[in-house]
């Protein structure tokens, strides 16, 4: 009897061995990611898939299934998917701030990990790109930002002295006179992208008051009226292009690269890719921030993509587990250096092979300036306000407005400016 019931208990302890092994095989099923991206200048298909499968390749308890989407319908496809409540990826890009609301609260699982630290990113774009509403919504992946570009082999053609760092609007003004060709069809410089950008603020520019409660006084104060008078004077050069020659000429959407490297542009405000072009391409050139008047704060526009967790996953430690591998330190590194990624963490920042060289130290400056986004996130109605202001843009752009004109004529916007607020204010409920 003794016999049989050692047995017996052998036997149970043999199913419960299994029994334990099959819950451990069971417990060691991987989760799987889901994750949307897009393709880009800093990080194509290829290297993205190649990155998902090295993390793939390290991790056996989660893996991370990639769907690349076209650029042009990301945005619905996520806005879609987010407005509805469900289907929405565990992990993307959310690069709309309207998104922001449907993005996970990071902070408790931040506080939680050793290995990712706010203090580890470029302060600015932490606090312009993933801190919304004291939560932190997102980890920042890469940077960008515009400054001006300047082709030293024009400006030694010319016998231009190349431009200060710390040069002022004025300063622009003139060097884009002197360096235009017109039997050439060569010109100075551009025209910025729009008002009320990084050169508007360095002139003390603001469109509305702080409180968005008016624009009077703001659209229409002095600063204001030396901005656009600014414009004026740089259109009146005849030195740039016209908004129809880059329609012509230039192919580039973001602005008139294509005109720089070809050297019939001595100067460009560009960004980071269009750098990168540059270096391949051999360009002899430099980078100056742009322009800003002395004593005032400099500005730069710069920008980071925010890299989140959607707030509806069902797996968020493991969501987790991909989003910091792919915007922390090793994902970033990966993607400066089989992409074009300039990272958003100064540790790897440093291995960038062009952070040594003089045009890398300028940019690198550049990412250290007041970022407009710190003023414009905080007053999202920017945007509806400049639509119904636009119409003196166009004027000054198409040389259809006397400079003396400019003061009377934003005083008359102003109505319509602060109608324009005053709806956008009570649309997104004060």
């Amino acid at each position: 009897m003794r016999i049989y019931g050692r047995m017996a208990a052998l036997a149970l302890l043999s199913v419960a061995l299994l029994t334990v092994t099959s819950l451990g095989v069971l417990a060691q099923e991987p989760v799987t990611i889901e994750w949307w991206t897009v393709a880009s200048e800093e990080f194509d298909e290829e290297v993205q898939r190649a990155l998902v499968e090295k993390f793939n390749s390290e991790h056996t308890d989660v893996q991370v299934n990639m769907t690349l989407l076209p650029s042009s319908g990301y945005d619905e496809r996520m806005q879609t998917t987010l407005g509805a409540g469900q289907g929405a990826p565990d992990v993307a890009l959310f690069w709309i701030t309207n998104w922001y609301p449907q993005a996970l609260d990071l902070t408790e699982l931040i506080e939680n990990d050793p290995d990712i630290d706010p203090d580890m990113y470029l302060p600015g774009f932490w606090n312009t790109r993933v801190v919304w509403e004291d939560k932190i919504i997102g980890l920042p992946l890469g940077v960008g930002a515009n400054f001006v570009m300047y082709n030293k082999d024009m400006f030694d053609a010319a016998g231009v002295e190349y431009p200060d760092p710390d040069w002022t609007p004025e300063d622009y003004n003139r060097l884009v006179a002197e360096l235009a060709n017109a039997e050439q069809r060569v010109w100075g410089g551009d025209r910025p992208r729009g008002p009320y950008r990084a050169i508007w603020y360095n002139m003390g520019a603001r469109l509305y008051a702080d409180d968005s409660s008016t624009t009077e006084g703001y659209l229409n104060s002095p600063e204001s009226v030396a901005a656009y008078q600014w414009l004026w004077d740089l259109v009146n050069t005849n030195g740039t292009p016209t908004p129809a020659d880059l329609e012509v000429l230039g192919t580039e959407g973001t602005g008139p690269v294509d005109l720089f490297l070809a050297d019939r542009l001595a100067m460009a405000t560009l960004n980071q890719g269009h750098m990168l072009n540059a270096m391949a391409e051999g360009k002899n050139f430099g980078i100056v921030p742009e322009p800003h008047i002395p004593g005032n704060t400099r500005h730069v526009n710069a920008w980071s993509l925010t890299a989140s967790i959607w707030a509806g996953t069902e797996h968020p430690e493991a969501a987790w587990k991909w989003l910091k591998y792919w915007a922390g330190p090793e994902g970033q590194r990966f993607l400066m250096e089989n992409g074009n990624l300039i990272p958003s963490i100064p540790s790897v920042l440093e291995e960038w092979e062009g952070a040594e060289t003089e045009y890398g130290q300028a940019f690198l400056d550049v990412l250290e300036l007041e970022q407009v986004a710190a003023w414009d996130n905080e007053h999202p109605c920017k945007a509806t306000v400049l639509r119904a202001v636009e119409d003196i843009w166009d004027l000054i752009n198409l040389n259809q407005i006397a400079r003396e004109d400019i003061p009377a004529t934003l005083d008359g916007l102003v109505p319509a400016a602060d109608a324009a607020l005053q709806e956008c204010v009570g649309r997104l409920g004060g």
